[in-house]
């Protein structure tokens, strides 16, 4: 397959969202094993191998267990962002809860590098259409861009109608913070995710690829992962009883995630988010008009960098 067109955007931004499977995906009550900072830390070495620096979304129980691990990647060159506190969604807090769990996250990882953390990205994507008020709350927290938003829909997260490119959000009557979409790929009307983590798992290298050149034709490519899914045993040996499906879908590709990885990053080469953002001058979006557009004439939406734009409403300030 071959893109005639020149890449506008020629590396992707290569993000990892530092947190261990168990705690995060199955019960966040789960202490943090080490299984998370050997699967961190052989990660590392495949990066310095390939000479990539990334941005690292670390979790901040992750942080509190190993603040060693997380020094590693500060002195390796990757930009340590926030992946907040306890890996609880969004959606199952209030603005006080998340506010707190962020900037308890924001701490912990400042004190141990020494430095601001720039960047924060939503455990499992939830700044959704009815948490949006949380860009706010990360403005406040003094977050220079979240990279929390899937412009696509699915079941658990996604807003379809958001730009496919980085914006400026202004919030709070004056601030801003620009939001740093996850990759998709327009096909047939819609946003596809193609932009990492069980995507990448699920298609082959090769197509993965092109979906990366044909993003990058036009907007920036967000790749993510998780530390373990280069780790391919883990689910037949953690001790916790997985229910059959979720071990087939959270399993699936990890034997092959690390070969595709590589391949990825000889083909594109990769930065961090931080490099990406900083490269150029961005869109603009005003996010309460984005939410009010919606209930003005539910049969106008707006437009914004070639993507329709549909709005929300802001929950209860609690």
């Amino acid at each position: 397959m071959y893109i005639s067109n020149p890449l506008t955007f020629s590396r992707p931004a290569i993000s990892v969202d530092i947190e261990d499977w168990p705690q995060s995906s199955f019960n966040h009550d789960l202490p943090i094993t080490e299984r998370a900072a050997v699967n961190t830390r052989r990660l590392l070495g495949v990066l310095r191998d390939t000479g990539v620096r990334t941005t690292m979304f670390v979790l901040g129980k992750f942080a509190e267990t190993f603040p060693d691990v997380v020094r590693e990647i500060h002195a390796d060159g990757h930009a340590v962002a926030c992946h907040g506190y306890g890996h609880v969604e969004i959606f199952k807090q209030s603005r006080r809860e998340f506010a707190e769990d962020v900037r308890r996250a924001k701490d912990i990882l400042e004190q141990i590098i020494g430095e601001r953390v720039r960047g924060y990205r939503a455990p499992d994507f939830s700044v959704v259409r009815d948490t949006l008020w949380s860009l706010g709350v990360l403005a406040e927290a003094d977050f220079e861009y979240d990279s929390s938003i899937f412009p696509v829909r699915r079941p658990r997260y996604g807003i379809p109608e958001w730009p496919v490119a980085p914006v400026e959000v202004a919030v709070n009557g004056g601030q801003h913070i620009l939001e740093v979409p996850i990759a998709t790929l327009q096909w047939l009307g819609k946003n596809w995710p193609v932009g990492g983590g069980g995507y990448h798992r699920f298609f082959p290298g090769l197509l993965s690829r092109y979906f990366a050149r044909r993003v990058m034709a036009n907007a920036p490519f967000i790749f993510y992962c998780h530390p373990y899914e280069f780790d391919p045993q883990e689910l037949k040996m953690i001790s916790i009883k997985v229910p059959l499906h979720i071990r087939l879908h959270q399993g699936l590709g990890r034997r092959w995630f690390l070969s595709r990885f590589k391949a990825f990053l000889v083909q594109f080469g990769g930065q961090p988010i931080e490099d990406l953002v900083s490269s150029r001058t961005w869109a603009e979006l005003d996010l309460d008009s984005f939410s009010r557009s919606i209930s003005i004439s539910a049969g106008s939406v707006p437009q914004a960098n070639g993507v329709s734009l549909r709005t929300y409403s802001r929950p209860p300030d609690v």
